[in-house]
Parts: structure tokens; sequence; C-alpha cells
């Protein structure tokens, strides 16, 4: 982000050479150099000298020197006023920020907390009913199709310990969730099946956890940024009566 004419031309370079649509996903900032002007100069840049229409922002600046990658993905605070401000003043992108994004980008949480981040998917995101109620249920529905594929791609390919690895956190922050997590290591070594990884390890997890719903029930209609506007920087001057001709794609990662 510190070159944005080097960015700029690079993009155009990988997309002259590649068939596909190219994307940029950056920090909001680096270092000191980390102002909401700063940002837009650099997306205006990109855009400007490459076919560029996606841009993946991580609402944080990257602290280069003191902070571990770790460290970086949490201690820099976010803000996400930045993110909604170039949808604002960026005319290829929405034309409304209470529109919200085009797109968000689910990271580590859906890994790590995946009963709670994906539990509205098949109702938010496709509009159908959500098929599974509780945690047993879907464990005994990923339990058929698992064992149903195991070895089908070569011998241990997929192998019961690659299986378990997608819900091995669905008892996130759960009673239960330490004592399963240690007879899985322990089951993992010897079982041949998901059912036999099942059946020797949910004793550990409460009936009350494993037939609990999904918390809460989002609602499409509940608009939680309706005064976002009075929040973001002021705008990008450079843009303020301007506009590109191709849109442009904005998506927020967490």
């Amino acid at each position: 982000m510190y070159d944005p004419e080097f960015v700029g031309d690079a993009m155009s370079a990988i997309a002259a050479n590649c068939d596909v649509p190219v994307s940029v996903k950056c920090r909001i900032g680096v270092d000191d150099r980390d102002s909401y002007e700063e940002l837009c100069t650099f997306v205006d840049k990109v855009v400007s000298k490459s076919p560029t229409r996606h841009f993946i922002i991580h609402a944080r600046k990257a602290l280069l020197s003191g902070l571990s990658p770790a460290e970086n993905r949490k201690v820099p605070p976010l803000k996400y006023e930045y993110y909604y401000a170039l949808l604002r003043d960026f005319p290829e992108v929405s034309a409304s920020v209470r529109q919200g994004a085009h797109q968000v980008m689910v990271g580590r949480a859906a890994y790590n907390n995946p009963w709670n981040m994906l539990g509205h998917v098949d109702s938010e995101i496709y509009g159908m009913p959500t098929r599974c109620s509780s945690r047993r249920q879907m464990l005994e529905s990923y339990q058929v199709y698992g064992d149903s594929i195991i070895g089908q791609y070569g011998i241990s390919r997929p192998n019961v310990r690659q299986l378990v690895k997608p819900v091995l956190h669905l008892f996130h922050s759960e009673p239960g969730n330490s004592l399963w997590k240690r007879k899985a290591d322990s089951t993992l070594r010897h079982c041949k099946t998901l059912a036999q990884f099942l059946e020797e390890t949910l004793d550990a997890i409460p009936d009350s956890v494993l037939d609990a719903p999904v918390l809460r029930e989002p609602s499409r209609e509940q608009d939680y940024f309706a005064h976002v506007d009075s929040l973001l920087p002021p705008r990008y001057a450079k843009l303020a009566h301007g506009s590109y001709e191709s849109p442009a794609l904005v998506t927020a990662s967490s």
C-alpha cells in the first residue's frame, strides 16, 4: 500500500495474462499511513491503472513491526466506517450505504465457531428452511454423508480425521467442549468410521447442548447501519464529482 502505482501496474500485468477477473485484498492502511484519504488514493490509483474492480477490505491497518501476524489480526482497531465510506465515495460501488455490502468474507470465525456463525446460512443466504435445527441433527446428517465418502478418492482420502476437522469446534464455548476435544484426539487414533467416532465422543456433550437451537434468528428487515452516515469520514475530494464507467465490488473481510 506504500506504492499504489506499483500495485496498479502489477494488477494490470496480471489481468493481461489471465482470463479471470482480478481482485485486491488489502488493509485500510499501513503504520502511520492510515488516513481515509490515503486509502482512497490507493483504491483510485489501482482502479485507474488496471481493470481491477473488486477490493476485499480488511478494515484494520497493518503494523509492519512490533506485532506478530496473529496480533495484527486483532490489535489494530477495526474501522468499518472506512469501508462504508468507500461504498459512498466511489461511484462504481453501491449507490447507498444503507444497501450494505456487496459481499462479506467470513474468515476464521466460520471454522472456530461454525454453529453460531453458519447455523442460519440456509435461511439467510439461500432463502431455504434451516435443515438442521440442532447440533445433534446436523451431526447425524453429517455422519451419513461422511461415512459414504470415506476413501472415495483413494486410500484414506478422505479419512475420518479429515472429516472430523470441519466439526471439531462445533461446541465452541459450550459445556463439555474441552472433554469432547480430548476424547476426539484419542478416538481419532483408532476409529475407522465417523459413526464410531461420534459414538465414542458425544457422551462428553450434555443433551442440553446437543439439542439446543441456534440462539437467534437474524432479521433481514433489521437495518444495523441505518445511522452510519454520521460515523463516516469526510468524502474523498477527488471523487466528489467524478465517476468510473465500470462497476466495482468492495467486499468486507473479517
